[in-house]
């Protein structure tokens, strides 16, 4: 990939430029800041839903990617279906495999030789999986807060109930990210509204026409999860990662409990010696931006610390 990207590319606040590459076969949007060692950034929810945190494209990451880029080589990119990046080009490819494909195909293009991966919410998931598939590719992982890689369910759907706006609205989207925080100060309108103006975008509109006009994740995403996860969490009891793992939680985080970190946690330790949980009190599902000090130093010394094992 080219550092340099065409001018044709759209941007989001904080992100600087952007570029193009193929994925997977798919147009897909990324962009990169900083020097030293390469640290990729995957955000959670998936094809552009705003009922899972963690967002429906890069964006996520607007108060954080120059924050850590003082430091890293970060790089981020749109996943399918999301943000900028084209949609998956057959019904049966709006699945969890389609996109960890694409992760994988991301990172053959980008070449930047073993990357230090960081997953949060459903891109701890991603992350993880990837690694297990392709660990020529990865050199350590950072899970954030991921209810669906923990051994357990979520409690999503029971924390988030009753939104009173339209989920795709200005407010709808603020009072769903302020639900998954301890402080909604964090959760302002220059955040939200990027997000809407690409729910509002004619992309976004034509897919999710099709997912619930030929009901997708129910037929193809939800089930083919469900197997996947179960198949992870196998492969990490049998110690097939190999990898530095971090895990990143916060305490009171209503949608993902604390103790699917920990169960998370006991798993991996059975065979992996280089892995650690890290719990921040006063913190929701986005510990990237309600503790944003927290955060940027655990992230930034366990890579250093990854880097100087090497």
């Amino acid at each position: 990939m080219s550092a340099a990207p065409p001018p044709s590319a759209p941007g989001y606040p904080g992100l600087g430029e952007g570029a193009w590459t193929t994925a997977e076969g798919l147009r897909t949007w990324w962009t990169e800041m900083g020097d030293g060692a390469p640290l990729v950034l995957v955000y959670g929810g998936n094809f552009g839903s705003p009922a899972f945190g963690g967002g429906n494209c890069a964006m996520v990451w607007s108060d954080t990617f120059e924050r850590l880029a003082a430091s890293l080589r970060v790089i981020t990119y749109d996943r399918p279906g999301n943000g900028y990046t084209a949609v998956p080009p057959r019904p049966e490819d709006y699945t969890m495999e389609y996109v960890i494909g694409h992760l994988v195909g991301f990172l053959e293009q980008l070449d930047a030789g073993p990357v230090h991966l960081l997953g949060h919410s459903r891109g701890g998931f991603i992350v993880t999986r990837a690694a297990l598939l392709r660990q020529d590719l990865v050199k350590s992982l950072t899970i954030v807060t991921s209810g669906t890689l923990g051994p357990g369910v979520g409690m999503n759907a029971v924390a988030l109930a009753g939104n009173p706006h339209s989920p795709f609205s200005l407010d709808g989207m603020k009072w769903l990210h302020s639900g998954y925080s301890y402080d909604p100060g964090h959760v302002t309108d220059e955040w939200m509204q990027p997000f809407v103006d690409l729910l509002e975008g004619e992309q976004y509109r034509a897919m999710m026409e099709q997912i619930e006009g030929e009901r997708l994740l129910e037929r193809f995403f939800f089930p083919q999860l469900q197997r996947d996860k179960r198949e992870t969490l196998r492969w990490l009891e049998e110690g097939r990662l190999q990898r530095p793992v971090q895990i990143l939680w916060g305490l009171t985080d209503r949608t993902v409990p604390v103790r699917l970190g920990y169960d998370l946690f006991d798993i991996l330790a059975r065979h992996e010696t280089r892995v650690t949980l890290s719990v921040t009190d006063k913190c929701g599902h986005f510990p990237y931006r309600e503790v944003p000090g927290w955060f940027d130093d655990m992230v930034t010394t366990f890579i250093e610390e990854v880097e100087a094992d090497v």
